[in-house]
This record gives structure tokens, C-alpha cells and sequence, in this order.
């Protein structure tokens, strides 16, 4: 019980990292009539239109833009499907929710996922919406910090919860011990702990924190940042995946939810501004401004470059792997190594899609 508590924990905190300027007012959902609707839809091949949840890790946002757009150019009706996106919160976790039935099809990362799997709870990813990590360490050009090896010394913030385990394999591949040649400190959820120069390198996702500390008024060019891609220590982040049973019974449906959202996601992909009105459509609770940004960093992850959107939600197994090894690694109250094989991953509802 203890370790599972420990990793409902961690799925909480890492949720909030993404998020900061988003906004806290609670969303409508797209196409629901009643959000505690636990839906089995093994109903049929009879023609009639299916309803589908779909659990995000948080508020309306471009970090989703790929559903929204779906949802709005009617690519789930167009499959049948009656689409309910549900917004997250930090009070919600989606891996409980899908396995519970609350919701059919959840997104989430990757690290989180398997902190779950690792307890038992059947759930497997279906698909991979990013493509690469979000996450950078930023600092101010005038700390100095050109390397990672410039850390020596340095204050570097962290959201802690989970969310540290790819700075802490930056510095296992530094040999930098993180006791002794740096103060690795707790961050809070807004850049001001950089601005005001008490920490001298922070975490930032690329499409939400970075883009706040752009729209505050610093320039690039006053900025170093470290990016874990790079670097060779990513962890993907956000997933599809599903109750392993409910989608033995549903393989159809979920063929047909992932065909709708990888249309959208190539539209979203192809025009992001348009993506990010799309999403602020949905909830203004964040400026127009900032969703598009979001749209437009969202798609760089998704679709990188040189990337064939025609495998946008494919899943790279060696990513996969590399992210449990990571965890395993760095996070001492994992209940278990996490598995990876067809069981928590696979691909086979993914294939169908694309053809």
C-alpha cells in the first residue's frame, strides 16, 4: 500500500509540472453530456455511434491539440465515435480513471505509466504522441552554465515527484553528484525563482514554461538551455493507453479512436496556429498567445523534424526501454523493474490504424 501511494504521489506532482500560466478554472468537456459516465462500448458493429472518454492529463490546452482538432473537424463522427474529452486536474489521475472505467482512453507520461504497471494495474500504451522529451534546464547566459558540466556549483531547480529523473541521469553521465557539486532544489510552478537569480538553472517544458519566461520579456539570446534530447537522457512523455482488457474486447473502437486522432494530429501538426484557436475555443482561460505557442512547440515534439508524420503515434521501443531503465535507476520506491513488451506496449492497434 505504502508503494502505491508513493506512485499515486508521483503521478499527481508530475502533472502539475506542465502547466504553469494554464490557468485553474474548470473546463467543459468536448462532447459529453455526463462526465461520471463509465463507458463499455463493446456494443457493436450495428452501425450506432459509440461513446468514447478520453482522459488528458490536464486543462484544455495545445499540450492536446491533436484531439481538439479531431473533435472539431468531426473526424470521431466521421469513425462512429461520440467523443468525450475529459480535462484533467490536480486532482485527477488517469491511469485510475481508465483502469476504474471511468474513462475508455487516457493520456499520460510515459514514467507514470509504467510506476502503475510496475504495481499490477493492467494498462497498456497504444500509442506514442511524442516523439521526443519537452524538457530543458534554462539558465541566464550570465551564470555561465555553456555545459552541463558548468553546474558544478550551481542552484538547479526541479519539480521534484518524479519529474527529476531525466536531470538526474544528465548528471549520472556527467559524474556529477548531485550532493556534492550542486544544490538540487525544490521549484515551484513559475520561472520567478530564475528571474530573480535564487536558482541559476531551471526545468522548463518547451512549449509552457519556456515560452512564459519568452513572453515575460527575456530574449533567447539571454538564455543557455540544456536539452535532454541532446544530451541522450530523454524519457518520452505523453502516451496513449488504455485497460489492457477493455481493449481486447473494443480492438475495433480503438483502431478507429486512434485513426480520428492521428488525422487530427497531422492537422494540428500541418497548422498550428490554426491548432492552438482551435483549443482556445475550448477554454480561454489561457491567452490565445500562449496557446499557439504551445501549438507550435506541441508539433515540434510530436512531428519532429525529418519525422514522417505519416508514423505520428508510433511508439520507438528503445525510447521506451531507455525511459525504464531511467526510472528504475532513479526512482528507489519503484515497486518493481518496469516491464516492456507487447503486454504494456504494443503497437498492434497503432499498425491497423495507419493502413
Amino acid at each position: 500500500m505504502k508503494k502505491k501511494l508513493l506512485a499515486l504521489g508521483l503521478s499527481v506532482v508530475m502533472m502539475g509540472m506542465l502547466f504553469v500560466g494554464c490557468g485553474t478554472k474548470p473546463a467543459e468537456t468536448v462532447g459529453a453530456k455526463d462526465t461520471k459516465e463509465s463507458v463499455d462500448t463493446a456494443k457493436g458493429n450495428n452501425g450506432e455511434t459509440q461513446k468514447v472518454n478520453l482522459q488528458l492529463k490536464w486543462l484544455p490546452q495545445s499540450q492536446f491539440m491533436g484531439y481538439y482538432v479531431a473533435a472539431a473537424k468531426g473526424y470521431y463522427k466521421e469513425e462512429g465515435i461520440d467523443i468525450n474529452i475529459l480535462p484533467g486536474g490536480s486532482d485527477i489521475i488517469p491511469e485510475q480513471n481508465v483502469y476504474n472505467g471511468v474513462a475508455d482512453i487516457g493520456v499520460t507520461w510515459v514514467s507514470s505509466l509504467m510506476t502503475y504497471q510496475a504495481q499490477g494495474y493492467e494498462l497498456q500504451e497504444v500509442a506514442q504522441m511524442f516523439q521526443k522529451s519537452g524538457l530543458l534546464l534554462v539558465s541566464k547566459k550570465d551564470a555561465g552554465i555553456n555545459s552541463p558540466k558548468d553546474l558544478i556549483g550551481k542552484k538547479v531547480g526541479n519539480w521534484f515527484g518524479g519529474n527529476e529523473y531525466e536531470v538526474l541521469a544528465l548528471l549520472e553521465k556527467y559524474k556529477l553528484d548531485k550532493n556534492k557539486d550542486l544544490k538540487l532544489l525544490q521549484q515551484d510552478y513559475t520561472m520567478d525563482q530564475l528571474k530573480e537569480g535564487s536558482i541559476d538553472a531551471a526545468s522548463a517544458m518547451t512549449y509552457n514554461e519556456f515560452g512564459l519566461l519568452l513572453e515575460g520579456g527575456i530574449s533567447k539570446d539571454d538564455l543557455n538551455t540544456i536539452n535532454m534530447n541532446d544530451e541522450g537522457v530523454a524519457m518520452m512523455e505523453d502516451c496513449l493507453f488504455v485497460n489492457s482488457t477493455w481493449a481486447s474486447k473494443n480492438k475495433d473502437l480503438v483502431v478507429r479512436f486512434l485513426r480520428a486522432s492521428i488525422k487530427g494530429w497531422k492537422d494540428a501538426c500541418k497548422d498550428p496556429e490554426a491548432a492552438g484557436k482551435t483549443v482556445y475555443e475550448v477554454d480561454k482561460s489561457v491567452s490565445l498567445e500562449h496557446q499557439v505557442y504551445m501549438a507550435k512547440e506541441v508539433a515540434k515534439l510530436t512531428a519532429p523534424e525529418g519525422f514522417d508524420a505519416s508514423k505520428i503515434g508510433q511508439i520507438d521501443m528503445n525510447a521506451i526501454k531507455q525511459t525504464g531503465d531511467f526510472l528504475k535507476l532513479y526512482n528507489k520506491d519503484l515497486a518493481k523493474t518496469p516491464v516492456v513488451d507487447d503486454t504494456t506496449f504494443t503497437a498492434k492497434y497503432w499498425e491497423e490504424a495507419i493502413k
